[in-house]
């Protein structure tokens, strides 16, 4: 793995004058520790939750600390984006800032004054959005296999058969759409459905 040193010597985004700063978000089962490869100051820690959603103060401050000037260090991007469409978005904000990330565990570097920059961020759009196509196709195999195995789908109903057999018939004889749908606590073009169709 290499060391800050290591990168000093070969990476010409490392001449950049500004701070160098680390962000890390240590998992609930996690030590805190220093990896290699990360400065020692200006650090921001997050202590993630079991949630994804879980707000980030560190993150956070750690934007507003940033310039244009300065390098972000991040163990690895998993640390940075909860998932691919977090890790987009910290990104561009970072990027919009001036100021480089280095993700020390995948060896990638993103200078947004750099030539290679739009290309990097396309191939993570293109990443994320591979994510998104799997997870749909995975879902909509799922979906058929529960069709084909007699699972009903979507919103549990609200009204028994019995109570569609009631509805419908006094729907039939006049009642009102409304005066039903308050009976029965469900909405009027719900009544006016059930004793049409059934």
């Amino acid at each position: 793995m290499k060391t800050i040193q290591n990168y000093e010597n070969e990476d010409p985004l490392l001449e950049r004058q500004g701070s160098r700063v680390s962000y890390m978000r240590i998992g609930p089962t996690e030590k805190m520790f220093y990896p290699k490869g990360m400065p020692t100051e200006n650090i921001f820690v997050d202590h993630a939750g079991s949630k994804n959603t879980e707000p980030r103060p560190a993150l956070e401050e750690c934007l507003k600390f940033l310039q244009a000037e300065d390098i972000l260090f991040v163990k690895s991007m998993d640390r940075l984006g909860r998932n691919l469409r977090e890790l987009l978005d910290v990104v561009k904000r970072i990027a919009n800032i001036g100021t480089a990330i280095i993700f020390v565990d995948e060896g990638l570097r993103l200078d947004p004054r750099a030539p290679d920059f739009d290309a990097n961020f396309r191939w993570l759009k293109s990443m994320y959005r591979f994510e998104r196509a799997l997870i749909n196709e995975r879902r909509n195999e799922g979906l058929l296999e529960a069709k084909k195995n007699g699972v009903r789908l979507g919103r549990p109903t609200k009204v028994t058969d019995d109570q569609r057999q009631e509805i419908r018939e006094r729907f039939s004889k006049g009642d009102t759409a409304s005066s039903l749908a308050q009976e029965y606590g469900i909405s009027a073009s719900l009544v006016y459905t059930i004793g049409r169709n059934g």
